[in-house]
């Protein structure tokens, strides 16, 4: 149902209190405010409550937003808010510092969206289905511990180390990246995965047999679950929210077991802001929350999601465009840096 103006500026102000306060917003405030009586103010309230707008949590008190309240809301302002110059600028200047690898890249803008919201944000890897095979590369650390770099067409890196009992000789190690790369490079990481063992019994027995503990290794690399890292979850713990004992379990069960975020990264749209508020999404831990996720994606591969955890009285006008253009600088920062990687790649090839 179509709201007329002085419905929606209502709406908006009891949104933007009850953000602020906590606190059920009552008339009296409001007509101050608008400049009419109370009694009009509640005729009004109770048109948006019937709406479905808002609710009124007890008899005697003012009302608070529903789930479909914040999401008119936040349809509204999606598209609308923007940072101010001197708000980019500090988000610039705290993403200024270099890093060498995307994970640690998005893990460090991660940790700022969660030091300018105030709210728990999080970062997730993608799914290994969505990797393929780059380039890997042996790296000699003392005489008997080899280090494998699995670096993936969109800029993700995964390293692990294997431990052998005697030295490896230096020409193996050349044989065995050669040969890794020459079978392995341009695969889908699942692909490889699915097959490593047959892989092993057919192609490997004519190697040396140092090169079976790499590809284990290997394997338990791609096998490894998608990385989530939460950041500011002691944030969350402040809000009169988590002051409620089953708010907070429900809470700290999503931060433990990262299942619901895990599930949420594989909806939405990649390269914009999605926003599920309470029970828009299918867990009833976050009944209580809002979810709102940006997708990177760089040449059509996903290369990690971030988001944040809030109530739903999250601060919408502030949290939106601030991880919108979080989540647009990390995505300038991955692109430049794979430029680069590419560039070089080719250098050092020719």
């Amino acid at each position: 149902m179509e709201l007329d103006e002085r419905k929606m500026k209502l709406l908006e102000m009891v949104i933007e209190e009850y953000t602020s306060t906590a606190e059920p917003v009552g008339s009296l405030k409001l007509s101050k405010e608008l400049g009419v009586s109370s009694a009009t103010i509640r005729n009004e309230m109770a048109a948006l409550e019937k709406m479905g707008y808002l609710e009124q949590p007890h008899t005697s008190a003012g009302r608070i937003p529903t789930t479909e309240g914040y999401r008119w809301y936040v349809d509204r302002i999606i598209s609308e808010r923007s940072l101010l110059p001197k708000e980019k600028a500090s988000i610039d200047k705290l993403l200024e510092q270099e890093v060498s690898k995307f994970d640690n890249l998005v893990k460090e803008a991660t940790s700022v969206l969660s030091r300018l919201t105030n709210y728990a944000s999080y970062s997730v890897a993608p799914e290994v289905d969505d990797c393929t095979v780059e380039d890997i590369k042996l790296v000699k650390l003392g005489h008997n511990k080899l280090m494998i770099i699995l670096l993936a067409d969109n800029g993700i890196v995964k390293e692990t180390v294997v431990t052998y009992d005697n030295e490896i000789p230096d020409k193996n190690i050349e044989i065995f990246s050669n040969y890794l790369n020459y079978k392995l490079r341009g695969m889908n990481f699942r692909e490889i995965y699915d097959n490593i063992t047959p892989y092993i019994q057919i192609e490997l027995n004519n190697m040396n047999d140092n090169i079976v503990p790499l590809i284990v290794e290997l394997n338990n690399l791609l096998a490894s679950e998608t990385e989530v890292y939460v950041d500011g979850a002691s944030n969350m713990l402040a809000l009169p929210e988590l002051k409620k004992s089953e708010t907070l379990k429900k809470f700290l069960n999503v931060i433990e077991t990262k299942d619901a975020l895990k599930e949420l990264v594989k909806t939405g749209y990649d390269g914009n802001i999605n926003v599920y508020i309470g029970q828009e999404t299918s867990f009833d831990e976050l009944k209580d929350f809002t979810i709102i996720t940006y997708k990177q994606k760089i040449n059509d591969k996903e290369v990690g999601t971030i988001g944040i955890i809030g109530p739903k009285r999250m601060n919408y006008k502030k949290v939106i465009p601030t991880i919108k253009y979080i989540g647009d600088m990390l995505q300038e920062k991955m692109e430049k840096k794979r430029g680069g990687k590419r560039k070089n790649e080719k250098e050092r090839r020719e």
